[in-house]
């Protein structure tokens, strides 16, 4: 089974949102095609490219032999209760007891394809594999504006159930700052549309990403886009200077200073207490201080006391709790 499985071939991309981290994961492009961002450094060493239609398919039908061989193996040997752990064991994740039930579509701005390729790719996949709940995509707002109503819906009914953008700050100064190509009332605009296309919308927010210089407005900014969409999901991660990014640059020209982990987490505080929204509020990546997640405004009181605690903490004791090692097993 496992010499089998080894023959099959089929791209992958190579980073997810942790949320698809059990997903069946499909190649539609190479890269990302604006790659310009500040504070980015995912697809360096990748050109950015369209695959076309038959190579995605060719990949997905690869996955589905994948997943015969692995339920025609369990069933041979007595464990067909128990399909998802014999797949485990053969480093496949993406098979659950009934089934493979979630797919993501990478590289980075897969939507840019055009409308109806992406639509056949998505209808291929669920004809494939028809226990499929969920499939999502990362997206780029500038790349939904330039998508018209009908598009975002042709999408939604070929089977595009959520769509993650990266808002990253609401604020116009910071994203002219970090070279986003977009301003906020793009951001808001293109959020609107896919929130009423039917397609859930989750929004990612980078804590941080004004240094010290500009927390507060990068928060208020942000926190205005957020409560003009109403996404689905606000997924917020802790800005990471890498090394070789123009962020980085600045930062050894002393244009920008980073924020501390107290102040981190004042920014994460401000926002939650600003945001007018009936929507999941998700700290789920290895660089956040905090694992918080809740549903707002329901659970905005308890979001906050779980930062207060953090803050009213000595200082030398929220040091040790806020350590690299402790973060990785939040």
């Amino acid at each position: 089974m496992v010499s089998d499985a080894e023959e099959v071939y089929f791209e992958q991309p190579p980073y997810r949102p942790p949320s698809e981290s059990r997903s069946l994961l499909i190649r539609a492009t190479r890269g990302c095609p604006w790659h310009r961002c500040a504070f980015c450094q995912m697809y360096n060493d990748t050109r950015f490219e369209v695959r076309t239609v038959e190579e995605v398919e060719r990949d997905i039908e690869a996955m589905r032999r994948v997943a015969d061989t692995v339920q025609e193996f369990a069933q041979k040997n007595g464990f067909a209760d128990r399909l998802e752990h014999v797949a485990l064991h053969f480093g496949v994740l993406w098979i659950h007891d009934d089934g493979v039930k979630t797919a993501f579509i990478g590289d980075s701005n897969s939507i840019v394809m055009r409308t109806e390729d992406l639509a056949h790719i998505l209808e291929f996949l669920r004809r494939t594999f028809p226990t499929i709940e969920r499939v999502t995509s990362y997206g780029r707002a500038h790349t939904v504006l330039r998508k018209s109503p009908d598009d975002l819906r042709r999408l939604r009914e070929a089977g595009l159930s959520r769509l993650h953008l990266g808002l990253e700050t609401g604020d116009d100064e910071l994203l002219s700052y970090i070279n986003k190509g977009v301003t906020a009332a793009q951001m808001t605009e293109a959020g609107k549309r896919v929130v009423a296309s039917g397609i859930s919308l989750s929004e990612y927010v980078i804590l941080g990403l004004g240094g010290k210089e500009r927390w507060e407005q990068h928060v208020d900014g942000t926190a205005a886009v957020l409560n003009a969409v109403n996404p689905d999901f606000i997924r917020v991660r802790t800005l990471m200077v890498i090394n070789g990014t123009p962020l980085a640059e600045k930062q050894a020209r002393g244009e920008f200073t980073l924020q501390t982990p107290e102040g981190v987490l004042k920014e994460t505080r401000r926002l939650i207490e600003k945001l007018e929204v009936g929507s999941e509020f998700v700290s789920d990546h290895v660089s956040n201080y905090l694992n918080l997640s809740g549903k707002l405004p329901e659970d905005r009181e308890r979001l906050l006391q779980a930062v207060d605690a953090v803050l009213a903490t000595p200082p030398d004791a929220r040091e040790r709790l806020l350590t690299p090692e402790n973060l990785r097993h939040s």
